[in-house]
């Protein structure tokens, strides 16, 4: 069944890519495998959150006239940078879709058709599946740190921030992202604020998407900072995280033992060792500055 709208008639299309410290080919391949959908998009609304070496649109693509960037100036992470581009949008539809996925060519085809046949849904969203997904790292990702996804299209409790495709309306009538959220639940909570005014989140399961994330320890580690919801000591104390992340880690080995995935163990201890690592280094960091600001200030008494 061909699942494209009539031609002649297309619902207007916008996609919103925020980005933060991106590879420049992840950005390029997340644009052609926007641009290069079977379903037409309206525009591409590529938003640089700030990132310490500011992103760009490769001038093949900008030439299309498809895509622009706006660059913010100080980091205000993913609700905030979603929210930028909903307020540039003019379409009826906008999919919100994250750098390092790319939707498979029939992938904005078949959520257009969907929303257009279920007009009680605001939301809808597919599978995401890694590029190199016999890989251990790939494996213990898809396992620990992704959404579980079902073999049946239907309702679900929320659409996971990789790519989705919403109503404009829904959103605005929600009031946008919520941007003290940052990274972290904004997805849940537009959602469950969705389905509080109507409408409902479903997932389709005749499409999906690639991720392209580059499985590395140190990215599982700050996704597992992120999900404590720890940025620096200013959140929480360094002891309260590590008995956290010890427990948790802990845990989890103790079920990998007990359903005899004994390949992920090293990578459950790597994780962890990781995490610990990385939240000593930002606390190091932080009386680095604290040291710097107190000279300064030292020698301005002088």
């Amino acid at each position: 069944m061909n699942t494209t709208p009539p031609a002649w008639n297309p619902i207007p299309v916008d996609v919103i890519i925020p980005v933060f410290n991106e590879r420049p080919e992840a950005i390029e391949a997340t644009l052609d495998a926007c641009l290069n959908q079977t379903y037409p998009v309206s525009h591409i609304y590529l938003i640089d959150d700030a990132s310490a070496v500011p992103a760009s649109v490769p001038r093949r693509i900008e030439s299309t006239g498809k895509a622009s960037l706006t660059r913010l100036p100080e980091n205000q992470k993913i609700a905030a940078a979603r929210n930028v581009g909903i307020a540039k949008s003019t379409a009826p539809l906008i999919a919100c879709v994250n750098c390092e996925v790319l939707p498979e060519q029939e992938w904005l085809a078949t959520c257009v058709h969907y929303l257009s046949e279920h007009p009680d849904v605001g939301v809808c969203f597919t599978r995401i599946v890694p590029d190199h997904p016999n890989r251990l790292l790939s494996r213990w990702r898809m396992q620990f740190q992704e959404t579980k996804f079902g073999e049946l299209t239907g309702s679900a409790h929320f659409a996971p921030g990789h790519a989705a495709l919403f109503r404009k309306e829904a959103i605005e009538k929600v009031g946008r992202y919520n941007v003290e959220l940052g990274n972290t639940g904004e997805d849940s909570d537009i959602c469950e604020r969705i389905r509080a005014v109507g409408w409902e989140t479903h997932f389709v399961a005749q499409s999906y998407c690639v991720s392209i994330q580059e499985n590395t320890v140190r990215e599982f580690a700050k996704k597992e900072l992120s999900r404590n919801r720890w940025e620096s000591t200013k959140d929480y104390s360094l002891i309260r995280l590590i008995f956290d992340r010890s427990k948790w880690t802990l845990i989890r080995m103790g079920r990998n033992l007990i359903k005899g995935r004994l390949f992920f163990l090293p990578v459950d201890v790597a994780v962890w060792v990781m995490t610990i690592k990385i939240a000593f280094s930002r606390r190091l960091g932080g009386f680095e500055r604290k040291g710097r600001t107190f000279l300064t200030k030292t020698r301005g008494v002088n």
